[in-house]
């Protein structure tokens, strides 16, 4: 130090001139009395004019927070209020370019009565800033540290620990003391630490990372499982960083995942359901030997095609949908039945249950298909439904014969009891009468009401052969040939009344007994050519078309109408005749009610008087049909 120690105003030479510290000897307030070369650069003083008192001389920072630091507690009013010495202080200075770092010493100096302080100080900006990186990096490995789960050991080549890193001590297997510059065996039962050593050798001898699964005998670690990983040190010659992680719960995890990966597969290939994995455009990714069994295609095969590729046409549409809002998350899963084409060309109903796998991401990966064979099921369906239609068709024939039993019950008690009654009375008058011409008029009735009943026995007669006739042949019936055949039997009627007749066949053909659809078009016509006005040509249409329930057949004419409110109850029953002055027993409609209720249809009609009638014939043709090709 090259400075008048015994002077607080005087400096020498030397020390005014030096480069390397800077001097200042202050009053007993702190007024700055004298300062050097040095101290004028660093801190730019002029003269001691200008310059109040050493603690006020600029804003102090500390080193340690960069906290300001106020005068009252600089060093300098301390060694000033305290009288004592304040030694290696180090302080810094805001400057534009970041902080100016100093070295102060001070010194507590009396002279002649008079109190002081003979500052020295150095520029220690350039270490103090290194010691401030050192800081910042060695907070940044704290902080790397502390986010890693895992333990970190400097080792050397022969398994002496020399240093470590942990976020938290309580898990190193001993206290630092006990193994630092320890070697691992030493330390650890020779089943682990001998691995370990050859484990650390041959990594520097690779030079590339090495790593080892173990599970710990230990007993504060006992049955934990551990991952240890060996890294070389390239800037430390036969140095390892040997990382221990603790992975049990990632064991115990993959344990798990392996339990559950063998319980899906035991699902998956054992299982009675067909079951695949699909992609999302449709291929096959896996299958089971229960969906080949199903659809006879190989996993090879269903894997070269899509799914719609094997799927009835009438089906692709639903399927498509569905999968689509599977895939977009809209539902959780779907089960739909359809159709699957079979290897061998048929198709095989399914029940197919569809739901998809997604990612972390929510994003669809694949879907699992399960398919249940429910051809059988379907097929004993249908058997039902079919079975319940003829057990409809014969409760319907069944109602149908009852009420024409009693419809012949009526007749026999009101058509056979007046003929034979007025028979009987005839007789009873021939056997007490002598005069020969009453006994001829009587004969002449008798004779009347004797074709009467003849006539009647012989309508009964035909009605009887319709409900015995067991022998029908449903035949394909083409409507228009039918219809040609009827309109020959009236060409002169049509002719003479100037008819005209159209004809609209939609349904074109029916399976039917060919001899009923002829009687059954000939009385209506029949009809609607005898009973028509007088003051316009009849107009007869004739129509077919499908209804929900089969084939219906409609007879349009502008004849003269019926009276329905009047006469609807009785209009297709026996000897019923609504119109006088026209050649007609009653029977026809009769008839081919009769024909008609006897296969399971129904006839109805529509009239207006002087407008016209309207005969509808519902054929019921699809039970009749379907019936007939099971046959």
């Amino acid at each position: 130090m090259h400075l008048q120690r015994d002077s607080l105003s005087v400096l020498s030479d030397q020390t005014v001139n030096t480069r390397l510290e800077g001097l200042i000897t202050t009053a007993e307030d702190g007024t700055i009395l004298q300062f050097n070369k040095r101290a004028q650069e660093l801190f730019a003083l002029k003269t001691t004019k200008e310059i109040n008192k050493i603690h006020e001389l600029t804003t102090f920072y500390t080193a340690d927070d960069l906290s300001i630091l106020p005068p009252t507690e600089t060093p300098f009013f301390i060694a000033l209020s305290k009288n004592q010495n304040q030694d290696e202080i180090i302080l810094g200075r805001k400057e534009d370019q970041g902080f100016s770092w100093y070295q102060f010493n001070i010194h507590f100096i009396v002279e002649d009565n008079k109190k002081g302080l003979l500052i020295s100080f150095i520029d220690v900006s350039k270490l103090v800033n290194k010691i401030h990186i050192l800081k910042d990096k060695q907070e940044q490995l704290q902080l790397l540290v502390a986010s890693l789960n895992d333990i970190v050991f400097e080792v050397t080549d022969t398994g002496i620990f020399k240093n470590y890193w942990t976020n938290n001590p309580e898990l190193l297997f001993y206290r630092p003391e006990e193994f630092l510059n320890k070697s691992l065996t030493e330390l650890f039962p020779p089943d682990l630490a001998i691995p370990t050593v050859q484990l650390i050798q041959n990594s520097l001898k690779l030079d590339r990372e090495l790593k080892m699964d173990f599970q710990s005998n230990l007993k504060e670690h006992k049955d934990k499982w551990y991952r240890l990983q060996i890294k070389p040190i390239h800037r430390a010659q036969n140095r390892v960083a040997l990382v221990i992680s603790d992975i049990t719960k990632q064991v115990e995890s993959n344990e798990k995942s392996k339990f559950n990966e063998h319980k899906f597969n035991q699902a998956f290939y054992l299982s009675g359901l067909g079951i695949s994995l699909t992609s999302l455009e449709g291929y096959c990714i896996e299958s089971n030997k229960m969906l080949t069994k199903i659809l006879g295609y190989s996993h090879e095969e269903m894997s070269k095609t899509k799914f719609t590729d094997r799927t009835h046409p009438d089906d692709i549409d639903k399927d498509v949908e569905l999968r689509a809002k599977l895939v977009r998350g809209e539902i959780e899963a779907f089960t739909l039945q359809k159709r699957y084409l079979h290897k061998l060309g048929h198709f095989v109903w399914c029940s197919v249950t569809v739901a998809a796998v997604f990612d972390n991401a929510n994003a669809a990966q694949f879907l699992i298909v399960q398919v249940q064979d429910i051809s059988e099921s379907k097929k004993n369906i249908e058997i039902l439904k079919r079975q319940k239609i003829e057990s409809d068709l014969v409760k319907i024939d069944l109602e149908t014969k009852i009420r024409q039993l009693e419809e012949f019950a009526n007749i026999l008690a009101h058509d056979l009891k007046g003929p034979l009654s007025n028979i009987q009375m005839l007789i009873d008058e021939i056997k007490v009468t002598d005069d020969e011409k009453i006994k001829a008029n009587f004969m002449n009735l008798l004779h009347v009401s004797s074709n009467d009943l003849n006539e009647t026995l012989h309508d009964l007669g035909g009605i009887l052969d319709i409900r015995s006739n067991d022998s029908l042949i449903y035949e394909k019936c083409d409507f228009l040939d039918i219809f040609k055949k009827v309109q020959q039997q009236f060409i002169e009627e049509i002719q003479q009344k100037n008819a005209t007749i159209s004809v609209e066949f939609n349904v074109k053909d029916i399976y039917y007994p060919k001899i009923y659809l002829e009687s059954i078009l000939s009385n209506l016509l029949s009809n609607a050519l005898r009973f028509t006005a007088t003051n316009r040509a009849p107009k007869i249409e004739i129509h077919t078309h499908l209804e929900p329930e089969g084939t219906l057949l409609t007879v349009k004419d502008n004849g003269l109408g019926i009276n329905l409110p009047k006469y609807k109850s009785e209009l297709f029953m026996f000897k019923k005749v609504f119109h006088r002055g026209f050649e007609s027993k009653g029977v026809g409609l009769f008839l081919i009610r009769y024909q008609i209720e006897s296969l399971g249809g129904k006839i109805d009609v529509q009239s207006e008087i002087n407008t016209g009638s309207t005969f509808y014939v519902k054929f019921l043709e699809k039970i009749y049909t379907n019936t007939l090709i099971q046959q």
